[in-house]
């Protein structure tokens, strides 16, 4: 092999090594930060995005979360927007992550309505935990409908 190949895969091989020790090592568990959004919903026009924080309990594999959400909707829905705090537990079994959800308080509605908290049904999910552990995808549901949802660890990028 020439001088300069071998130069050259040394380099990658280098490159490759400190990438890899950038990357963040995740344990087993989901406990940590985490951002997610939904498909759209209502004529294309609506779609819940938030962040959600997950917290191992002392039950092997159940963990405790709280998360803020935005629905956030456009012209052909009146221009909806709804921010709402929630509390939720999570159940992992295997790779499956079984999300039930609770609404403490609607912290923000555009259009303003009596009651807020009335109108806005619990986001509920049901996710497959990615085997390099930093992506969750599945389901969203409520009473009302059922959505894709996405899942990713909230991790700054090492720049």
């Amino acid at each position: 092999m020439k001088r300069s190949a071998l130069k050259r895969l040394a380099a990658i091989f280098g490159c490759t090594m400190v990438l890899t020790a950038a990357m963040p090592a995740f344990a087993d568990d989901i406990a940590g930060d985490w951002l997610f959004d939904t498909s759209k919903f209502a004529d294309n026009d609506c779609q819940i995005t938030g962040r959600m924080t997950f917290t191992q309990t002392k039950i092997k594999n159940t963990y405790t979360c709280l998360f803020v959400s935005e629905q956030i909707c456009g012209k052909i829905n009146g221009n909806l927007y709804i921010k709402v705090q929630q509390s939720c537990t999570a159940q992992r079994i295997g790779k499956q992550v079984a999300i039930k959800s609770k609404v403490n308080k609607v912290i923000e509605r555009r259009p303003a309505v009596p009651n807020p908290e009335d109108w806005y049904l619990a986001d509920n999910f049901i996710v497959q935990l990615s085997n390099n552990k930093a992506e969750m995808n599945g389901e969203h549901y409520d009473e009302q409908r059922h959505l894709k949802a996405r899942f990713w660890r909230d991790v700054e990028l090492v720049g």
